[in-house]
């Protein structure tokens, strides 16, 4: 029995890793993942010289503008990020840098501030992207704003009083709190999409394969001889681990693809993919390290992990028993839609999670089976369950996958050599009081 087992595993593993299917996915994959995470130095290199930085020229004429512009637009550009654009006083007359930037189709860019009538202008060769032009226009609106307060005869600590930020400080009365909570709300917000989104994939890819399979067999009546060889239960058995080992070493594959294009970017590139978000991303992620947030979410993996591989399981089970009382993929696709619907309600109460914090409802669904794969990691993160909530999801999907492998293999037996279409739902219950 173990024998005919290892053999029909090995004969749909063989069957779906060896195609050219699979091989032209995976080279597409090999490039197209390193391209993407490498695409800032892909445009540089057929875009042109983006690395050169633009050099605003300010000819000032009133004298007020230039210092504090410069140190206006350095303070913004640095809270949000690196821009490539530099600030200078201009050497020459506006004429001599006009004809210049022509004669080198320069993307530098001449700012004009005229004193009499409060007013600028900018003047490019090409085109100025709208970000350098907003922060221009924010900083010589923010200078104006302080030389006007300045020539208003307003006294000094009257007008450092004036322009200095309110600072607002917060006092949670409830000892209940973490500390941490908004940090991590705003991380979940970064990470879910993240760990949703391929999960969502897979569970996907496993569903289709199942049923393709069943129903690939059942047309072309090979079924007929293949249970004739094997029983219902070890071809119920090996469908199912085919097509999870199959979604583990497409995972695995799309991981190490991942790895070889951060590591081409640091060979490259000389910085990290996180650098590349900016300031405000890297001091945040570094906050995250420091809080201690992230060894707990660490220690929360293997029941992550633990969780996520039994739902797997039963997801793959379930997609066996509706795939084989189908007889075409038309009729499986029908069935699938609960299965559909199912995870959409996991994904979106899973980003609702941060902003209903605690919620009951939501944490009776995190351990609900079909479910809790998606809402209970997210609430784990967000500290809103503990490992108690997990262990009750984990024992209600066990429990699950005992009742489809003892109720679902009754159906499964009848349904793989039952090629009617009609009346499914009967099909079924009939099969449940099948004990044989």
């Amino acid at each position: 029995m173990k024998n005919k087992l290892k053999l029909l595993i090995k004969d749909g593993l063989r069957k779906k890793l060896k195609t050219k299917t699979f091989k032209i996915i995976n080279i597409i994959l090999l490039i197209a993942i390193p391209l993407v995470i490498n695409i800032d130095t892909v445009i540089k290199t057929f875009g042109g010289d983006f690395d050169d930085p633009v050099t605003v020229y300010v000819i000032d004429e009133s004298g007020k503008y230039y210092e504090s512009l410069k140190n206006v637009y350095e303070q913004t550009t640095l809270s949000i990020g690196n821009q490539d654009v530099e600030i200078k006083n201009a050497e020459k007359k506006y004429d001599e840098l006009k004809d210049e930037m022509l004669e080198e189709k320069s993307n530098d860019i001449i700012l004009r501030i005229y004193d009499e009538t409060k007013k600028a202008d900018l003047t490019s060769f090409d085109y100025v992207d709208t970000i350098t032009v907003q922060l221009l226009t924010n900083a010589l609106n923010t200078v104006k704003s302080n030389i006007a307060l300045e020539e208003s005869d307003i006294d000094v600590n009257v007008l450092n009083e004036i322009n200095a930020p309110m600072e607002i400080s917060r006092t949670y009365l409830s000892d209940e709190l973490d500390e941490n909570y908004e940090l991590m709300s705003y991380i979940s917000n970064l990470i879910i999409p993240v760990f949703i989104m391929p999960f969502f994939f897979l569970l996907l890819m496993i569903t289709q394969m199942i049923g393709a399979e069943i129903n690939e067999e059942k047309t072309s009546k090979s079924m007929e001889i293949i249970i004739t060889s094997v029983s219902p239960r070890i071809h119920f058995i090996s469908k199912m681990i085919t097509a999870n080992v199959y979604a583990i070493v497409q995972s695995l594959l799309f991981v190490a693809y991942l790895g070889i294009g951060l590591f081409v970017r640091t060979l490259i590139s000389e910085s990290s993919l996180i650098n590349s978000f900016g300031d405000n991303i890297s001091g945040l992620l570094k906050t995250f390290v420091d809080s201690g947030m992230l060894t707990d979410i660490l220690a929360a993996i293997p029941w992550i992990i633990l969780l996520l591989i039994l739902s797997f399981i039963a997801y793959s089970l379930l997609a066996g028993i509706l795939a084989s009382m189908t007889t075409s993929q038309e009729d499986y696709q029908q069935l699938q839609t609960p299965l559909m619907f199912l995870i959409m309600i996991g994904y979106f109460v899973a980003i609702m999670a941060s902003s209903y914090e605690k919620s009951i409802f939501i944490i009776v669904l995190s351990c609900i089976p079909f479910l809790s794969c998606i809402i209970a990691p997210v609430l784990l993160i967000l500290g809103q369950i503990g490992i108690v909530e997990v262990l009750i999801a984990l024992g209600a999907l066990l429990l699950t996958i005992f009742i489809l492998l003892k109720y679902g293999l009754r159906i499964y037996k009848v349904g793989i050599l039952n090629y009617s279409s009609n009346k499914l739902w009967k099909k079924m219950f009939m099969g449940i009081k099948n004990k044989e």
